[in-house]
């Protein structure tokens, strides 16, 4: 009896769930193309971006750069220099429909390297559209001492420790890399230089340290990456040490280049950083949907982003002043 009111129960929420389908007709609005602008300042390179055209959300128009506009960059309100399209066409990759295609796509460039402890704005104006424009501001320096590196605690893994002063007058946020350039060498019984394993790249790190995102304890540790970003709410205005254990099969005597990429930027960089993360944590659709998370954006009259970076590079092999 029970097995019969089952299948009854069964097929009854079939024939329900079908009675249910319904098609909804939707208005689509029309979309109303800007311009878009996306690039980065950094104090380690000239100043590049690029601006394109925007595309509907439900369009199957695909976007596409633009190489003339008129794209102006300003220091603390005052006029730096132009950009220009770079004649050098870079072609990006992408998937249309499971097959690779690509799209040109246009640098616009200055000689010009921005500077630390400073506010840029770019302006960008073309004929087809309304004129947009972003700012954005690059902290000064910030001083990396007390630097000590432990190669003996641990066969697997080489332990570093740093130390600087947060400025207390304003929120100051970080983001962190190791990168080394690593290869095993050693002399055979004739005296031949034989070169076995290489390793060049960002490390990957472990740390406890709570200013960071805080996962699931794996193997004692609270974080892991190859970067980070964090803030300074934790420690704002004070001495903040920092403690890593980098994973590496080679030994820190056999890496002729190990550096410590230390970068501060402003809130709308953080921002950006932050909303991207979340986009991409939340937001990709499943099974049963995704959440909308929207990404960063601080462009005036249009789309997309504009960010920088006070980018320091503390050199401890070889080792610098």
């Amino acid at each position: 009896m029970k097995y019969i009111l089952s299948t009854t129960l069964l097929f009854s929420l079939i024939l329900i769930s079908c009675d249910m389908e319904t098609v909804i007709d939707l208005d689509i609005p029309p979309h109303d193309p800007v311009l878009v602008l996306n690039g980065i300042l950094d104090t380690d390179t000239n100043a590049q971006l690029v601006v394109s055209h925007s595309v509907g959300a439900f369009s199957n128009t695909n976007p596409s750069f633009i190489n003339n506009a008129n794209v102006m960059l300003y220091k603390n309100n005052q006029f730096i220099d132009s950009l220009y399209p770079d004649t050098n066409v870079i072609d990006v990759e992408y998937l249309n429909e499971y097959i690779v295609s690509y799209l040109p796509m246009y640098y616009y460039k200055s000689d010009y390297i921005p500077e630390k402890d400073a506010n840029y704005r770019i302006e960008v104006s073309h004929s087809d559209y309304n004129p947009i424009s972003a700012e954005t501001s690059i902290p000064d320096d910030v001083t990396l001492y007390n630097i000590d590196i432990d190669t003996t605690s641990s066969e697997e893994k080489i332990g570093f420790t740093f130390s600087f002063d947060d400025d207390a007058n304003e929120q100051n946020y970080y983001r962190l890399k190791l990168f080394s350039s690593c290869i095993k060498s050693w002399y055979d019984a004739s005296g031949n230089l034989i070169e076995g394993e290489r390793f060049r790249g960002d490390a990957w790190f472990f740390s406890n340290d709570p200013s960071f995102p805080a996962g699931v304890p794996f193997e004692g540790y609270t974080f892991e990456g190859s970067n980070v970003v964090f803030t300074d709410a934790l420690f704002n205005g004070q001495q903040k040490t920092i403690t890593l254990d980098v994973e590496s099969e080679l030994k820190y005597a056999d890496c002729d280049t190990v550096i410590i990429r230390f970068s501060t930027f402003s809130n709308d960089t953080y921002s950006y950083y932050n909303s991207l993360g979340e986009h991409s944590d939340k937001g990709e659709l499943g099974l049963f949907g995704g959440e909308v998370i929207p990404v960063y954006s601080n462009v005036e009259n249009g789309l997309g982003v504009l960010i920088s970076t006070n980018s320091q590079k503390i050199y401890l092999k070889p080792f610098s002043d």
